[in-house]
């Protein structure tokens, strides 16, 4: 281009000199000349015209490659304000994996990115309930329907409308002033465990790179939505005994401290129930250790079924079982424990005719806090010195300290 300008200038020179000199030619060659610069002139004006066209397009192609270069780091940047939101989110998970507080988070981070005032977040579970989690950011409480969340939970389709005036479809939310509409579903190993919605009310045109963006911000929930759950289940293995589903001596001396701490901060009695198995080793001699390990399932799932959410039932080891009652007086404990007693009497397991009493049935001791014990290894002291007196007096009973 400045070679171009630099032509430009030394013919406009040339022409210029030559005008200057023509009057000291002859007469004769003076009407030559002059044609003969006219027409160079033309030539030149037309190649000047050539020029600036052929310019204009050249600033125009670089004012268009400008604008994509522009909004291509426009794309990059929401791109990595994503990735860094998301970062500093799983950051906060390791050190605080509470699924409901990073969800929060997340649901913050899109809210900001999208520039939306109104935002869902639900995570369903297929399995426990603790799991499910709903996340609503705006001044309302919405619903998104079933229609539409069948379609996103079940089918795993994304969903993008600009104005739902038009849409027939999405009606409820044009009635309740909503114009736009943008969700990407959570998955996890294709299976799809939830959703991301963000709303506008106001004049919006969400495109295909918003959508991106939320899909982008929907892997990463779900991801953590994931760990969150393997981490649960992991919690719950360290917790649990392998074979009834119990908790497992470690939890219950945790669990025990816990209770008896709230129950002497809030003045509230507390009993322990130590139970065992009558005659069991006689039962795994003549039947085998698989039967055995049958009628331990089964005296788990009575004992399970025959207490209440807030009490604790854990295998105490072998063929023995601990029960706590948080808020339960001595008495109201013996009435549960004698229940519980009758309901394996009752229960038919396989060959417990063989038995030394002709039947399986399981002996129970139980002491309470603070009319028995002031402490947790007291209290268990006592609640197993029952048991021995339950056994001593011969078997299926339930004593109490």
């Amino acid at each position: 281009m400045i070679i171009r300008l630099i032509l430009l200038t030394a013919v406009v020179a040339l022409i210029a000199f030559s005008n200057f000199y023509i009057h000291s030619l002859p007469v004769q060659f003076q009407l030559h000349i002059r044609n003969l610069i006219n027409l160079t002139g033309l030539g030149f004006l037309l190649f000047i015209y050539g020029l600036s066209r052929s310019l204009r397009r050249e600033i125009f192609d670089l004012r268009r490659n400008s604008e994509k270069m522009r909004l291509k780091l426009f794309d990059y940047g929401k791109e990595s304000s994503v990735l860094t939101a998301i970062n500093e989110v799983i950051e906060i998970f390791g050190k605080n994996p509470n699924l409901e507080d990073v969800l929060n988070r997340i649901a913050d981070a899109a809210l900001r990115l999208l520039k939306v005032k109104y935002l869902l977040l639900q995570v369903y579970s297929t399995g426990e309930q603790k799991f499910f989690t709903r996340i609503i950011r705006g001044k309302e409480e919405f619903e998104l329907g079933e229609e539409l969340i069948e379609e996103i939970i079940l089918q795993g389709n994304s969903v993008l409308i600009n104005n739902l005036v038009h849409s027939p479809r999405y009606h409820s939310f044009a009635e309740r002033g909503y114009r736009s509409l943008l969700i990407a579903p959570l998955k996890v190993r294709e299976e799809n465990i939830g959703l991301i919605g963000a709303l506008a009310k106001e004049e919006r045109n969400f495109t295909g790179r918003d959508l991106d963006l939320l899909t982008m911000i929907a892997a990463q929930a779900s991801l953590i939505v994931e760990n969150a759950h393997l981490l649960e289940k992991t919690k719950a293995l360290s917790i649990t005994d392998g074979l009834t589903n119990l908790f497992n001596y470690r939890h219950f001396r945790e669990r025990l401290m816990e209770e008896l701490k709230g129950a002497k901060n809030n003045n509230f009695p507390l009993s322990l129930a130590m139970a065992d198995i009558d005659y069991f080793k006689n039962y795994n001699d003549l039947n085998g250790h698989p039967a055995g390990d049958e009628v331990l399932r089964q005296i788990a799932k009575i004992l399970m079924r025959g207490t209440k959410g807030s009490d604790t039932v854990a295998r105490y080891g072998g063929e023995e079982f601990v029960l706590i009652f948080p808020n339960t007086q001595k008495k109201d404990a013996l009435l549960v424990c004698q229940r519980l007693n009758k309901s394996i009497k009752n229960y038919k397991f396989k060959n417990e005719r063989k038995q030394p009493n002709k039947d399986l049935t399981i002996s129970i001791g139980v002491a309470n806090f603070p009319v028995d014990a002031p402490d947790t290894e007291t209290l268990i002291k006592k609640a197993d010195l029952a048991l021995y007196q339950s056994k001593e007096n011969g078997r299926d009973l339930v004593t109490a300290a």
